[in-house]
């Protein structure tokens, strides 16, 4: 996200530097710092001495003819604290700071707690093929006592009904 200021240059006179409130970033933001020149071009030099924690910006020489836009990018993995911008004119005969605070990182929103997972319904008794086998069962015990060919014909014919039926009907 960023966070701009605007600095006033050469408002009140010759090399003049008007600063706004202090800035406040979070980790992870961008000072973007608009320098706005309402007067002569002027050479400016924008340092930042006590920012190492924070930024990798530490000194820049520019020259503003009308408008300039200098990035300050505060890395991500900072403390809070703060440091200030020392926004230098004339050569040196005008100083002013300009502080910024950066803040805690933002926390990420709370996250629900995860739902239970489904329960699986009991597994159904396989009822048909149950039946099926306990029918060829009865039917080979019946072949097995009267030695009839049709008994074992018909456990036989059960028992690939019963097969093709758990197959069709298996959820």
């Amino acid at each position: 996200m960023d966070v701009s200021c605007e600095i006033r240059l050469n408002t009140r006179g010759i090399n003049s530097i008007d600063l706004p409130e202090p800035v406040s970033a979070a980790p992870g933001d961008t000072v973007l710092i608009r320098l706005v020149n309402e007067g002569s071009p002027l050479h400016l030099t924008l340092s930042a001495a006590d920012a190492g924690r924070f930024t990798d910006f530490c000194h820049e020489n520019l020259f503003v003819d009308t408008t300039a836009e200098v990035p300050i990018f505060i890395r991500k993995d900072v403390f809070p604290g703060a440091f200030d911008i020392e926004v230098i004119t004339g050569y040196g005969t005008n100083r002013a700071r300009l502080g910024v605070a950066v803040s805690e990182r933002p926390k990420p929103p709370a996250e629900e707690p995860p739902l239970p997972a489904p329960v699986a319904a009991e597994p159904r008794l396989p009822v048909i093929p149950f039946a099926v086998v306990a029918a060829a069962a009865l039917l080979f015990i019946i072949y097995a006592a009267t030695k009839m060919v049709a008994f074992e014909a018909a456990a036989f014919i059960v028992l690939v009904a019963g097969v093709l039926a758990a197959w069709f009907l298996r959820p």
